[in-house]
């Protein structure tokens, strides 16, 4: 078989194989990109389930009950937008959208598990 030949057919075989990999490996949905902001930006400090640790001196508070638990949606979105409180402000690493998205993630996710 000719060079070219062989060419065409790897090319050939290298286009089939990636439509096959970009149709079988959805992409990722909303909830499990939600899912990954909180494990980047905010599990380190308030635990992956969102209860709340130790780091160093400082107590976190969990983000499951208590004080964030009766914030309003947008008192919640300002906490994560501003910080203070001991918490960085995500204004200047998360767009409006992300700190929305975690904010419902917050609420949908986090505290709702912990009144189940």
């Amino acid at each position: 078989m000719p060079p070219s030949e062989v060419l065409k057919l790897a090319l050939a075989a290298l286009a089939l194989s990636g439509a096959a990999c970009s149709a079988g490996g959805a992409a990722p949905s909303a909830r499990d990109r939600t899912a990954g902001l909180y494990q980047q930006n905010c599990a380190a400090c308030h635990g992956p389930d969102g209860s709340g640790r130790q780091v160093g001196t400082v107590t976190v508070p969990s983000i499951r009950d208590g004080r964030a638990a009766s914030y309003t949606d947008e008192r919640l979105f300002r906490q994560i937008y501003d910080g203070g409180r001991g918490m960085p402000p995500f204004k200047y690493t998360l767009d409006d959208d992300q700190i929305k998205d975690l904010a419902r993630f917050v609420r949908e996710e986090i505290q709702k598990g912990s009144r189940q």
